[in-house]
């Protein structure tokens, strides 16, 4: 029964996988269409009038059809180029805000990121609209943001990542450079998404053995790794040293992340068995697991993979000795 949870859950997150990647490209191919029309239709600078029959080479064609649907021939009003630099640097930076939210569990969520990773980019093309080639306002806004100082506490330290990836975005707007913004938006998505599906911030014993074993091999047929990688770390509760606990794990439906659960204790989990359904009351409903982790991941692991793997579903998870 639970070999047969495990595999329906498997399929749902292969199923949520594959919507997010065609989300994403649906996305990405609407804002390249809308933003190759946005710039034919208001240009940055002024087009050479147009010949009668469009040329055979694809650039003479792209530069005719500019020439023919362009709405402002002698290049558009500053505060019109302004408009749509913003607006391409919104568009490229959305799916950055999305991989965000995909990427990251209910725990480690931080709304103000979200928001400061899109509103970022425009602030920025909007700067390097006014500044353009001027030194002097240039140095200007160097001074006036040495005077602002602001603290932010990230949750996790690959949060600034997506800071300075939302800034890249934006310099590359402000300089007409939409092209550069698109190809840093699409790869920090692929990048990102790649990281969070292989896991590689797993722990070390895990990491290696994706890495650098043949395919299907384990720690268990290294005997010196082995002895150094099952040796127990101190806990300060003395919880951890034995593999076997209760977990208590809060979600938000019990028949959306029972299977999503159930998946990943038995994948990681040597013996357990699901105790008590609660229905929370005015808290979370609750699931009780009695399980025993296998030595390669440990309690704590065990945890995190629950957290991470079961979002959003899963609320949060904690841990009681056995006997308790």
């Amino acid at each position: 029964m639970a070999r047969k949870t495990g595999d329906a859950a498997r399929e749902a997150a292969r199923e949520i996988g594959r919507v997010t990647v065609v989300r994403l490209t649906l996305y990405y191919l609407m804002a390249g269409v809308l933003l190759l029309c946005l710039s034919a239709l208001i240009p940055h600078g002024p087009i050479s009038p147009a010949p009668g029959q469009p040329p055979a080479d694809m650039q003479g064609a792209i530069s005719w059809f500019r020439g023919q649907v362009a709405v402002f021939p002698e290049g558009a009003p500053r505060w019109l180029d302004a408009l749509l630099q913003m607006i391409a640097a919104f568009l490229l930076v959305l799916p950055l805000a999305f991989v965000y939210v995909r990427t990251r569990t209910r725990v480690k969520f931080d709304h103000s990121l979200v928001q400061t990773v899109i509103v970022l980019p425009i602030v920025v093309t909007a700067i390097l609209v006014v500044v353009r080639d001027s030194l002097a306002l240039a140095f200007s806004l160097a001074g006036i943001v040495a005077a602002v100082r602001f603290r932010n506490n990230l949750k996790e330290s690959g949060d600034a990542v997506y800071i300075f990836g939302s800034i890249g975005i934006g310099f590359a707007s402000g300089i007409h450079a939409i092209s550069v913004a698109a190809v840093l938006s699409i790869v920090f998505v692929i990048v990102e998404l790649a990281l969070w599906k292989f896991d590689f911030s797993a722990e070390f014993e895990r990491t290696f053995a994706r890495l650098c074993l043949p395919s299907g091999a384990d720690l268990a047929d290294l005997p010196n790794l082995r002895e150094k990688s099952s040796t127990p770390m101190p806990a300060a509760d003395g919880a951890d040293g034995d593999r076997t606990a209760v977990l208590r794990i809060y979600v938000d439906k019990v028949e959306t992340a029972r299977p999503a659960i159930e998946a990943v204790l038995a994948r990681d989990a040597k013996r357990w068995t699901l105790e008590r359904i609660g229905d929370g009351g005015q808290d979370p409903p609750l699931l009780t697991y009695r399980v025993r982790a296998r030595k390669s991941v440990g309690l704590d692991e065990l945890r995190d993979r629950l957290l991470r793997e079961g979002a959003p579903h899963v609320v949060a998870a904690d841990q009681v000795p056995p006997d308790s």
